[in-house]
């Protein structure tokens, strides 16, 4: 008999624990269903905040500056300064685009380190790399670009392509 009753108990305590939280929800948010699982404005207008900060001042053409391209043999070594927006440390893994000069597809070049760390709201310097044959270019612009940069644990990667589609 003790068995059956131990059964049951543990049955209802289930059941309980199951149907508890929901019930302690609802009597929290004066039995209103839309009040209990929609956050209210307050909280959605925090959460806006709290998202938009993280990208501080936002991108612009000082963003990511392209240095004097410099060869030896047959590579090209471009020297990049990128200046981070956001307001959270990110690390590049992958950095690679294509350069162009004057409407001319010259080379495509890639991080020449494995990886670059950059503070919030940090400059940081390093080097894209490539083969390349003929005359340097005169103005070099960036052209498909892909990029991997990881922050909090987090992998994203962008692709865009020639005039600025993601």
């Amino acid at each position: 008999m003790g068995e059956r009753a131990l059964s049951w108990g543990l049955r209802l305590l289930g059941i309980a624990l199951f149907v508890g939280p929901f019930i302690a929800a609802f009597a929290v948010h004066n039995w209103d269903l839309k009040a209990t699982v929609m956050p209210s404005q307050e909280e959605m207008d925090e959460i806006t905040e709290t998202i938009s900060g993280l990208f501080g001042e936002g991108f612009s053409e000082d963003t990511f500056t392209i240095g004097t391209p410099t060869s030896s043999g047959n590579t090209i070594r471009i020297p990049v300064r990128l200046t981070s927006p956001l307001n959270l440390p990110i690390k590049i893994t992958d950095l690679s685009l294509t350069m162009s000069d004057q409407g001319v597809e010259v080379a495509q070049v890639e991080m020449e380190e494995t990886e670059v760390e950059i503070p919030a709201n940090g400059t940081v310097d390093f080097t894209l790399i490539g083969p390349y044959t003929g005359t340097l270019p005169t103005d070099p612009q960036p052209t498909d670009v892909n990029i991997t940069f990881e922050a909090y644990g987090v992998t994203l990667q962008m692709q865009v392509g020639q005039g600025g589609e993601v």
